[in-house]
């Protein structure tokens, strides 16, 4: 996470925010409850979006690892450039490259004469409310039929935005995590853009009860875990939860249900 005070005001980045409803799409006739042998036969891509960090900065690595991580698991990853993950405020890019990449057909349209695609979405810090909303939109795309516009899983890493309390998973999202710590570590990377107070990921919110949201709050088990260090502890799990669509099963008593929103 870049020390964004010192890089941009915060008002100018917080204009720089795409704002966007959360009353996602319809799942239409994708079976999201395939088995794990029927997914992986399917084209399955990802997307990730940092927080706001310097591209080459320490503290992205561990989102790297995990998009990289899934992506030799058989994913396709949509790279920003020579980067396993777009920029916190390149949203519409990230956004653009997706669609691109759904439209295998090149036709300006996603739909049945495309090559069927399961989505889904890692953001971490600010880049976690910004997959949501990256979700948000594809459910609402017109470009994209009904059928097109579900997010099969999506993994959150402590999101944070100044004006978002809480992360709200889509309607269209049919499975989500967050990974979150709820206690400022001494020495986290998010004290010195915060002023001291850090930057601590709350639970999120569903939209539909139709999809299922698992959230786990790290410093209830785990000890020093900052906001950067969130990416790193949670890469295994994170892997997991995209490849098998399944908690992960060594911290299953950790997991809450995320908020009905």
């Amino acid at each position: 996470m870049t020390f964004w005070l010192r890089a941009l005001p915060l008002f100018a980045l917080c204009a720089a925010m795409t704002a966007c409803a959360v009353d996602g799409g319809d799942l239409g006739s994708e079976d999201t409850d395939l088995n794990a042998q029927k997914v992986q036969s399917t084209r399955r891509l990802l997307l990730c979006q940092q927080g706001l960090s310097d591209r080459t900065f320490e503290w992205d690595k561990g989102l790297f690892a995990i998009c990289q991580g899934v992506e030799k698991a058989g994913f396709e990853l949509v790279h920003d450039g020579q980067f396993p993950a777009f920029g916190a405020l390149d949203q519409g890019g990230a956004y653009a490259a997706l669609f691109a990449a759904l439209d295998t057909n090149h036709d300006g349209r996603v739909d049945a004469s495309d090559t069927p695609t399961r989505v889904h979405l890692v953001g971490f810090s600010w880049g976690g409310i910004n997959v949501t909303d990256i979700a948000n939109r594809l459910g609402h795309d017109k470009r994209i039929a009904t059928s097109r516009r579900t997010v099969t899983g999506m993994v959150l890493l402590d999101p944070f935005q100044p004006l978002h309390l809480h992360a709200h998973v889509p309607a269209n999202v049919a499975h989500a995590w967050e990974y979150r710590q709820s206690k400022t570590t001494k020495g986290d990377c998010s004290t010195v853009a915060s002023l001291g107070f850090g930057f601590n990921g709350l639970m999120p919110e569903t939209k539909s009860d139709v999809s299922t949201c698992s959230t786990y709050d790290l410093d209830t088990f785990m000890n020093g875990v900052g906001h950067c260090d969130v990416p790193v502890r949670a890469r295994d799990a994170a892997i997991f939860n995209l490849t098998q669509l399944r908690d992960y099963a060594p911290w299953d008593a950790h997991a809450d249900d995320c908020l009905a929103d």
